[in-house]
């Protein structure tokens, strides 16, 4: 059966440009990750024809319309590695990239979950000077060990030998992966037994070959064949992604990423296909586990020293290094992980799906952030102001107990099932929860969860916590609709809290609190005519995500709300006419006039905002608000959580309702 995700359904993100309301780091911020985009891919090409080792990052052009962006190096650290510069976008080119090299100049390569085809990208410039002229589209067939398989990555590599490269493409396939043909946001989805077994089946993703009898600028390529590895068709978990190295050997080796936060290495035979793949293992010799998921390596001498490294876009947007520390006693290579490359131009970014909150904690009259990300971790930001100008400090992983922060689904937390394992999606909230006189934290997550992280009242910036405490509800952990920021409200200001989220069943619900992890007395929220506040007509995960923030927004004394939501959102819950669902068809932002009383609030029916008078787009999984008044103006701006990684400052005067 084939199934379709909603995800592909998805247009290219063309909406408002916010790159210049982003916020920036402190000058004197001069070295930080290199910011790429939801799933990012990365190569490594000699841009300037001089020998620079100069980045390439491409994303998951769903979103982003498949821009390409350079950093060149513009200089070596004492380790051997590049220094590299700002950000410059690669004009006309889009999609997953790659390079190929051809005599003195190289030309690009892009696969897209968007097309069916390859495109490829010529160079008609010349050394040092590259220019990339129309596309090359390529309609691939070939012998599908599954069928109905998304290309994910391609590249160009001579795996026969005769000195032409082949077309080499990793597919991604999820037919098998959903229970019944059912995915998460269908009716009747049930993704694990009571025993917590998952049950579906596997991702998949197989490496195809497609001889090329003509030149890398005008390829042409035969049916393609699977890969072989052992006896069966090379295949990982998923959305594989292929590169090549030598590692010291005669015969190349395969690196292959896959969904999960591990990679792959198999070595090439002298008939062209591969012996089984093992675990790509450290040093010490244990399994090399990554940050995150789907990763997208190339192979390279990052630092220099003769020895061929991995470098790895992964979905978190950032880019890892791995250093080789030569060959294991099998002979296949080991590698450390020394973790995220930087640039001296960075741009923030907090990692992807960001979910920011504002406190001034540091007590300078400025707010800081601490936001939630995809990765579950909670990221620190400390503000300052500087000649009128409010930056950022360089983020700072929050601790629990002396613990980094790091939420994860596990195999069984997340209702997309054990391909999510890695996801923690964290949701923060700040609030005096606690009653202690500072300001704790409180979470919800990939698995609906809501914690409590407690303020240990230590004067330190970043603010310290204890370790995680659970709320519950009528005896038991609280569980609702997953990815929700959640809030707290005292509406009758009168010192008592409420804590709200969307329930089970996505209702906006409120509960009470009686202690600092119990709640009580749940009651639904309800628009002005009566109905519960549901955000969508979607069922299972598509009924969580939403972003809440209650605010008083027009100054009347009353607790107003703001929210922001994911593509798929349909409010009011009506699948003809709601809105993002049924009009922009992107993540947005919108507000609901409190129209009850102090003691029982209803909402209005929300309107979108609009900046520059332009309806908020903000492309597919999440639109994150925060109102504060972050210029200390006396009024409220929204800072907002973009699915890219930035985060945007969305001026009141600029906004419209």
């Amino acid at each position: 059966m084939s199934v379709k995700r909603w995800e592909d359904d998805a247009i290219v993100w063309h909406g408002p440009d916010y790159g210049s309301e982003a916020l920036r780091y402190h000058p004197q911020v001069t070295s930080a990750p290199v910011a790429g985009r939801i799933i990012s891919c990365v190569e490594v090409v000699d841009w300037s024809g001089t020998g620079t080792r100069d980045l390439l990052l491409s994303a998951w052009d769903a979103c982003y319309d498949g821009r390409v962006f350079l950093r060149r190096q513009i200089g070596t650290n004492p380790d051997g590695t590049p220094i590299l510069g700002e950000e410059e976008l690669i004009e006309r080119v889009r999609g997953y990239v790659t390079a190929v090299k051809d005599g003195d100049i190289f030309h690009l390569v892009s696969a897209s979950r968007m097309r069916r085809q390859i495109f490829v990208f010529p160079n008609i410039g010349e050394k040092g000077a590259p220019k990339f002229g129309e596309p090359l589209r390529f309609d691939l067939e070939a012998d599908w060990v599954k069928g109905n398989e998304y290309f994910h990555m391609a590249r160009f590599h001579d795996i026969d030998g005769d000195g032409v490269p082949e077309l080499i493409v990793g597919s991604d396939n999820w037919d098998d992966y959903w229970p019944n043909g059912l995915e998460w946001n269908d009716e009747g989805y049930r993704g694990y037994d009571d025993a917590g077994r998952w049950l579906g089946g596997p991702l998949r993703g197989f490496l195809y070959a497609f001889k090329n009898k003509g030149t890398l600028a005008d390829p042409v390529l035969e049916r393609g064949r699977p890969l072989i590895s052992g006896e069966t068709p090379l295949e990982v978990y998923g959305q594989l992604a292929p590169a090549f190295g030598r590692f010291g050997g005669s015969r190349y080796s395969l690196i292959a990423g896959e969904f999960w936060n591990i990679l792959h290495i198999a070595r090439q035979r002298e008939d062209g296909n591969f012996e089984p793949t093992s675990l790509l293992r450290t040093p010490d010799d244990t399994v090399l586990e990554l940050d995150q998921c789907i990763h997208l390596p190339c192979v390279v001498d990052w630092d220099g020293d003769g020895c061929e490294d991995i470098l790895l876009g992964a979905e978190d947007g950032y880019v890892t290094y791995l250093k080789n520390c030569g060959d294991g006693e099998d002979g296949l290579p080991r590698f450390e992980k020394r973790g995220r490359v930087e640039t001296t131009k960075p741009l923030i970014h907090a990692g992807v799906l960001p979910s920011p909150a504002a406190y001034d904690f540091s007590g300078d009259g400025h707010f800081d952030l601490v936001v939630g990300n995809s990765t579950g971790e909670l990221l620190f930001y400390q503000s300052r102001e500087e000649e009128g100008t409010i930056y950022l400090d360089k983020e700072i992983m929050l601790t629990a107990d002396g613990k980094p922060i790091r939420l994860a689904a596990g195999l069984t937390g997340s209702i997309q099932g054990p391909s999510e394992k890695m996801f923690g999606y964290s949701c923060p909230t700040i609030a005096d929860w606690t009653g202690s006189g500072r300001m704790d934290l409180l979470v919800s997550d990939v698995t609906g969860r809501h914690r409590l992280f407690r303020n240990t009242g230590e004067k330190a910036v970043p603010p310290r916590f204890a370790e995680e405490e659970f709320l519950s509800y009528k005896g038991k952990p609280l569980k609702t609709v997953w990815r929700v920021r959640p809030a707290v409200v005292d509406w009758l200001k009168d010192g008592e809290l409420h804590y709200l989220a969307l329930d089970e069943e996505g209702v906006l619900s409120d509960w009470k609190r009686a202690s600092d992890t119990e709640l009580v007395d749940k009651r639904d929220v309800r628009w002005a005519n009566g109905d519960p506040m549901r955000f969508t007509v979607d069922v299972g995960g598509g009924r969580g995500r939403v972003k809440l923030c209650f605010c008083d927004w027009e100054g009347t004394g009353r607790t107003d709300l703001i929210f922001g939501t994911h593509a798929r959102a349909c409010v009011p819950p009506d699948p003809k006419t709601g809105a993002p669902r049924n009009t922009t068809k992107q993540a947005g932002l919108f507000y609901s006039r409190n129209v009850g009383t102090r003691e029982e609030p209803c909402f209005a029916l929300p309107m979108p905002f609009k900046f520059r008078d332009e309806t908020i787009a903000m492309a597919m999984h999440v639109a994150s608000p925060e109102a504060v008044d972050w210029a200390g103006r006396g009024a409220l701006d929204l800072i907002v959580g973009i699915e890219d990684g930035s985060i945007v400052w969305l001026k009141r005067e600029e906004l419209s309702w």
